[in-house]
């Protein structure tokens, strides 16, 4: 299963199982309409979805498993590359959250498949495409996804950048330091900092994850972050006592793959 972490899994029945044949990158697309389309990529009589579908306030849905199976979104182009529907209009831009949200799917995406933190106008180029290009042969939407949202995409690209490098500065973490910050930070005072560097990565990629408010991300692996890394580990499937808020290797390093930071011994 390849699930983006962050995003609300909703798998629909217009899927082609085990159909990708080349990870080559993300395909950008307008929805125009509002509200999800899940029950519309549901039915099979649309014989429509996406991988993805991005909200106006910068909610995510999934609807597949990126990477294994396709979604029916651009025709001859989804053996070959992940797409994501957004929320709004060809004559209307992506909101700051979308572009925010979007970048996020694609460092996703760069770190899980390896897409280049690159805009290209083609078919087969690795990168961020657009719908549009694909022509006939992609379904024959030329006006898709406009050109205010087509023209955002070195924006999406950039930011993307700064998630997996410059947003955690390159950073490595160390689990022995981080797990022993989460230890003794919520025993001691208020703002009590063991190891802040290396706490304040994995705080604002809870923050990045929707989890952790900004006020708590302090450098302070206090309660408040260990109950937002503990709904971390239920995201990904941990229970009871795997579930406690004390990283472990495989949940830290899931987080970092998806955050652009490495996890040392």
């Amino acid at each position: 299963m390849v699930r983006m972490p962050g995003a609300q899994w909703r798998p629909v029945v217009n899927v082609h199982p085990d159909g990708v044949r080349e990870r080559r990158g993300l395909v950008l697309h307008v929805q125009d309409d509002t509200g999800s389309p899940y029950g519309w990529f549901d039915n099979p009589a649309s014989q429509a979805s996406s991988d993805f579908w991005v909200r106006r306030d910068g909610h995510v849905e999934q609807y597949c498993d990126t990477g294994t199976d396709y979604a029916w979104a651009q025709g001859a182009g989804n053996p070959y590359y992940a797409s994501v529907e957004t929320e709004g209009h060809p004559d209307t831009a992506l909101t700051a959250a979308q572009v925010e949200a979007v970048a996020h799917i694609y460092a996703w995406g760069h770190s899980v498949f390896g897409w280049p933190l690159a805009v290209v106008d083609s078919t087969t180029e690795h990168g961020f495409t657009y719908h549009g290009v694909g022509g006939r042969a992609w379904g024959n939407h030329p006006g898709c996804p406009g050109a205010l949202r087509r023209a955002q995409r070195p924006a999406v690209i950039a930011r993307a950048a700064e998630i997996l490098g410059g947003g955690a500065g390159g950073a490595s973490v160390s689990l022995a330091h981080v797990v022993d910050a989460a230890r003794r930070d919520p025993a001691a005072g208020q703002g009590h900092t063991t190891h802040r560097a290396e706490v304040l990565v994995v705080e604002r990629a809870l923050r990045a994850e929707g989890l952790l408010a900004a006020a708590w991300v302090d450098g302070s692996f206090g309660t408040r972050t260990v109950t937002a890394y503990a709904a971390l580990q239920r995201r990904y499937g941990y229970s009871g006592a795997a579930a406690d808020g004390i990283p472990g290797r495989d949940s830290l390093t899931r987080l970092g793959r998806a955050h652009g930071f490495e996890v040392t011994a």
